[in-house]
């Protein structure tokens, strides 16, 4: 092993030149030649003192104990600029642009509110700590900033710039308790007292409601996403604007379609989009003050643009869609969501289901078979014109044969027959 603190000497002509700062030469391990590194300095005791960490650093190194160099660069460097990578990644992955914008916005609050500067700074601890602090946002929100932290972390650890993902034991919280927002459906009377009151706003409101389109998907609608079949006219909606990221087509109402064929400028571009503004959600709640609809009901049950979807997944059912056809038209993965989530359970005609059932008139001791066979105190049948009060006590066979006594009434012609009775049955031999 080779290591020494010295200056480099080189010829220049008759004269020997030695550089102004000192040098370490050196050679470990199995180094098939000498090394040199610049120590920047011309003091030979601090010159000593970084050669010796340096000597420390490579031995470690070569035993598989101290950190690779990407790791190294990754910790000492900013945590804001790693986040800008990552997002930049994202983007050059073609991510959706509404999650990428999100994800960035989740990872920049948390990197934030806890603290973390550089990837030192991200433990489990910090991050646990930064939840408690938040506990008042849903479980479902906390879990999506430790789903978005995870990912950034991963990507760190594939870029081998992090050893290990230090929140990869904290675990989810469960949301199954968590006091959520009800959302309701709007009943068709409703719907309507809107769309009389909305003006222009109505044709908005009429497509959220007949096509289930959410309200960034419609403020991204271009004329060029209407088209026309053999079938009728229908939306061919394209993947980027989207939230399952898939190029689903719609089929449109004839009336609807020809609404908005009459709003259609006549020097459009296929580009353009169908609605220059959607109403924002003041001038909604205004709208929906007008024609008399609260924005919470009696039940806690929330209006607001998106129960448009719920609406138009309730007026399905209820109108008899099968599910399998409503859930396609939803656009939902999941028949649970479009039969559970997206119905509202108080508009389903429950009380008009059970009242549809066959009424089987009075069901009453006496006046049906119902009832007809009493069986006495051993379990022996005894028949309706016996069975008086205290029949069921101590009722005699008729002789040894164990058969119950009949007795028969007579029978008026084009009236309803009670139970009197049957005849004596043949004894058992």
């Amino acid at each position: 092993m080779i290591f020494n603190v010295e200056k480099r000497k080189k010829r220049k002509g008759a004269k020997i030149l030695e550089s102004r700062s000192y040098y370490l030469r050196y050679r470990l391990g199995e180094m098939p030649a000498d090394k040199w590194v610049s120590l920047k300095t011309s003091d030979k005791v601090v010159a000593n003192a970084k050669a010796e960490r340096f000597r420390s650093q490579k031995e470690l190194e070569l035993a598989g104990l101290a950190l690779p160099p990407l790791q190294i660069t990754a910790r000492k460097a900013p945590i804001w600029e790693l986040l800008a990578e990552y997002i930049a990644e994202m983007t050059s992955q073609r991510r959706d642009g509404r999650y990428v914008k999100g994800t960035k916005a989740q990872l920049e609050r948390l990197t934030g509110e806890a603290r973390w500067r550089t990837l030192g700074d991200v433990t489990s601890d910090s991050f646990l700590s930064w939840r408690r602090a938040n506990a008042t946002l849903s479980a479902k929100t906390l879990n999506e900033y430790r789903g978005s932290a995870l990912k950034f972390l991963d990507w760190l650890v594939g870029q081998e710039r992090l050893a290990a993902n230090p929140l990869g034991k904290v675990g989810k919280i469960d949301g199954r308790n968590d006091i959520k927002r009800e959302r309701r459906a709007y009943t068709l009377e409703e719907l309507g007292r809107l769309f009389a009151v909305s003006e222009d706003r109505a044709i908005v409101y009429k497509t959220a409601f007949y096509t289930g389109l959410r309200k960034d998907e419609l403020r991204e609608l271009q004329w060029g996403d209407i088209r026309k079949s053999a079938e009728g006219v229908f939306l061919q909606l394209r993947a980027s604007t989207t939230k399952n990221g898939k190029a689903d087509r719609l089929p449109l109402p004839a009336k609807l379609a020809g609404e908005l064929e009459e709003l259609r400028p006549a020097s459009c571009t296929a580009s353009d989009r169908v609605f220059a503004t959607v109403p924002r959600m003041p001038r909604f709640y205004k709208d929906l003050k007008l024609a008399g609809i609260p924005r919470v009901d009696d039940h806690g049950r929330v209006s607001d643009f998106h129960a448009f979807r719920k609406s138009l997944s309730t007026a399905l059912l209820m109108g008899g869609t099968v599910p399998r056809v409503a859930q396609e038209l939803m656009r939902h993965s999941d028949l649970k969501l479009t039969t559970g989530t997206y119905t509202d359970a108080r508009a389903r005609p429950l009380q008009a289901a059970v009242e549809s059932l066959p009424w089987f008139g009075d069901l009453r001791p006496g006046y049906t078979q119902i009832g007809a066979q009493i069986s006495d105190s051993v379990g022996r049948s005894v028949s309706q014109a016996d069975a008086k009060q205290g029949a069921g006590k101590g009722v005699k066979p008729v002789g040894n044969k164990r058969v119950s006594r009949a007795l028969s009434h007579p029978v008026k012609r084009g009236q309803m027959v009670r139970a009197a009775g049957f005849e004596p049955a043949t004894p058992s031999v």
